[in-house]
């Protein structure tokens, strides 16, 4: 690496570690006014609140960190450019495209950050953040100490369970009808007065099975009848309602896999599956789109850049909404609905690169 290089990245990093550092107290202040009487409200000790929000922020990092990387960017491009350094660097057999180069070999190993810093630490710092607000701000326990109404599960294929009520608090379910149905007719009748779960596999209690025979139905009673096949665990039956953001990657996949199971609706899960990939490597797809926007030579300066910055993320991030959005609808697939926004600006980015030449 040489003595460019070094000069180049460490105003690169320079700028991204303030604009890290401006994104976590924009991120808390708003938080701060918006939650502050809230947790007042709850008798929040300071304690309480702090750590609340020292767990904020791998989040908010994890976030805003594809916007740092394009003010970093803008800036370091641009404070080159308005210095007239690109020119005596381009001058020098420096070429712009070097410079591309150079931020890509910073944004990539940024991005596997990105995912592997998403999978681990923003998941569970995000859980115990929200487990604050629930129980200690809003003052409602977890809802699995709450019995639960009916419950109908699609347990495999062509086989669906329904239970009067359940108690998260013993796993235990009442009043339970599982059928098979097949080829137009019912394959199979269980009833039983409960559903166990015994750690390993659910045990029906009190009950009979019912099958139809070319010759009349038969009926077998049973006092327990253990099923290992119905697809789901007593987690599975809590109504707390996680969110992607406190599930890594494979977590959001199994729990895709039983909604799937279980005949639920999972559109919306599955876009937000893949944005636990594409939104990381925003990181690269922006930053090869700042270098050749920061080299366009254009009044006004670094306000000007700064302000360019701004709206070019505003673009970026709205047009990664708008595919949440369609992809949540079904209007566009989910992987589309993800990536949309990076393959709009990498083609810009290639564009640009092609006007602006060296």
């Amino acid at each position: 690496m040489g003595i460019l290089d070094r000069y180049i990245l460490t105003r690169f990093f320079g700028i991204l570690i303030f604009a890290v550092l401006a994104s976590i107290v924009i991120f808390v202040t708003v938080d701060v006014i918006e939650n502050l009487d809230r947790f007042i409200d709850a008798h929040c000790p300071a304690w309480l609140v702090f750590r609340y929000y020292f767990l904020y922020l791998p989040y908010i990092i994890y976030l805003t960190l594809p916007v740092s990387m394009l003010l970093a960017t803008l800036f370091t491009v641009g404070g080159l450019m308005h210095s007239h350094e690109l020119a005596a660097m381009q001058g020098a057999g420096y070429s712009l495209y070097r410079i591309v180069v150079l931020h890509l070999v910073v944004a990539v190993p940024m991005s596997v950050f990105s995912v592997a810093f998403g999978e681990t630490i923003v998941p569970a710092a995000n859980q115990l953040r929200q487990d604050i607000y629930r129980e200690k701000v809003r003052l409602k326990p977890r809802p699995t100490a709450a019995r639960q109404g009916r419950i109908y599960l699609q347990v495999g294929v062509g086989e669906f369970l329904h239970m009067e009520s359940y108690d998260p608090l013993v796993h235990t379910g009442y009043h339970v009808t599982i059928q098979k149905v097949g080829a137009n007719r019912i394959l199979e009748h269980i009833e039983a007065d409960e559903i166990a779960w015994d750690g390993t596999a659910w045990m029906l209690k009190s009950g009979r099975r019912r099958t139809p025979q070319p010759s009349g139905e038969h009926i077998e009673t049973f006092e327990t009848l253990r099923r290992t096949d119905l697809g789901f665990e007593p987690s599975d039956l809590t109504r707390v309602q996680t969110k992607p953001e406190e599930m890594n990657y494979s977590e959001l996949k199994a729990f895709i896999e039983k909604l799937r199971h279980s005949g639920n609706w999972s559109a919306k899960w599955v876009v937000d599956l893949a944005f636990k990939i594409s939104q990381p490597f925003a990181n690269v797809i922006i930053v090869f789109f700042g270098v050749p926007l920061a080299a366009i030579r254009r009044r006004g300066g670094l306000v000007l850049g700064f302000g360019l910055g701004l709206l070019v993320c505003f673009v970026y991030f709205g047009l990664m909404q708008i595919g949440k959005v369609l992809g949540y609808h079904g209007t566009l697939p989910p992987q589309l609905a993800a990536w949309g926004g990076n393959m709009v600006f990498t083609l810009l980015g290639l564009w640009l690169m092609l006007w602006v030449r060296k």
